[in-house]
C-alpha cells in the first residue's frame, strides 16, 4: 500500500495520526509544541517527533516553523534544561516518525512528502522550504 505521494522539494508537511485531537494547528501552534511550551491539547500529552541534527528536512523545519537557527535553538535547549524542558524526541528515519504516528496518538511530527488518505494520518500544517 502506497502510504505517501511525492511532492514539490519545498513541501513541509507537519503530520499525526488520524487520532490525534486537532484537525489542523497553526504555525505558532507548532513552534510551541516543539519548543516545550505547549504540552497538552484536548488535556492529552503531546509526543514531538524530530529528525536527527543531520536532516536537510531538520534544518527547514527549524528555519520555517521554529523561526531559529541551529546556534539560537542550541542556546534555547540549554537554558531551557536547567528549567526542567526536554527537546523533542529525536527520530532516524521516515519509517520511525510513521511507527511513533501510529503508535501514539498524540504524536508529532514532519515529513517533506503528502500523506495519501488511507495512510491513516492527516496533514496538520504545510509550509514550504526555500
Amino acid at each position: 500500500m502506497l502510504i505517501f505521494t511525492s511532492a514539490t522539494a519545498r513541501d513541509l508537511y507537519v503530520i499525526a495520526s488520524n487520532a490525534f485531537p486537532a484537525e489542523h494547528l497553526s504555525a505558532k501552534t507548532v513552534r510551541a509544541i516543539f519548543l516545550d511550551k505547549k504540552h497538552l491539547l484536548a488535556d492529552q500529552p503531546l509526543l514531538p517527533l524530530n529528525y536527527t541534527l543531520d536532516n536537510p528536512l531538520r534544518r527547514c523545519f527549524e528555519h520555517e516553523i521554529l523561526k531559529k537557527s541551529r546556534y539560537a535553538l542550541e542556546h534555547y535547549w540549554l537554558r531551557a534544561h536547567y528549567r526542567g524542558k526536554r527537546p523533542p524526541k529525536v527520530i532516524k528515519s521516515r519509517a520511525m516518525l510513521i511507527a511513533y504516528l501510529h503508535k501514539v496518538p498524540t504524536a508529532i511530527g514532519y515529513t517533506d512528502t503528502k500523506p495519501q488518505p488511507e495512510s491513516g494520518l492527516k496533514i496538520l500544517l504545510k509550509a514550504d522550504c526555500p
